[in-house]
């Protein structure tokens, strides 16, 4: 068979007729029918420098840390209302005569102290916290002290 002749292939399957083409002309149809490829386009975020990079990551960060808080918020008024209702069912039980009114107004004063800080009593505790907070320290400075008065006591003692 000469180069320029193409050899024909009859692929059939079963009672359906093959059709009668070259496979040269099926591979240039095939390639026909493909959408030209696209040139690259460069995504917006390519050229960013990385101080650019950072930045708008940091303004990411920060639209979640809202979402965040905003959704708290929203759980803060579901406590709120299931705390109500909580306590007006006990008080309910209990047989005390409390209105909504004063029961909102013990939350809210709940609400408002919960997350505040308050310095302990004086006392053994208090002190005994603050050893062991300051031990390391404590203990640098005892082993000092004796170190000089032991060095003290040997060379003139």
């Amino acid at each position: 068979m000469p180069p320029t002749q193409s050899r024909r292939y009859v692929v059939s399957s079963g009672n359906v007729p093959a059709p009668h083409f070259p496979i040269s002309t099926a591979m240039s149809q095939a390639q026909a029918k493909q959408p030209p490829a696209l040139s690259p386009v460069p995504s917006p975020g390519h050229s960013l420098s990385l101080q650019e990079t950072l930045r708008v990551m940091d303004v990411a960060r920060e639209m979640r840390d809202q979402r965040e808080q905003a959704e708290e918020m929203f759980r803060r008024d579901d406590l709120r209302v299931a705390l109500r209702e909580k306590l007006m069912r006990t008080a309910r039980l209990s047989g005390d005569n409390v209105t909504e009114a004063e029961i909102d107004a013990a939350i809210g004063q709940y609400m408002e102290t919960l997350h505040t800080y308050q310095d302990p009593e004086p006392g053994l505790k208090r002190f005994l916290a603050h050893c062991w907070v300051w031990r390391n320290r404590i203990i640098w400075s005892l082993a000092g002290v004796a170190g000089i008065t032991g060095g003290l006591w040997y060379f003139f003692g």
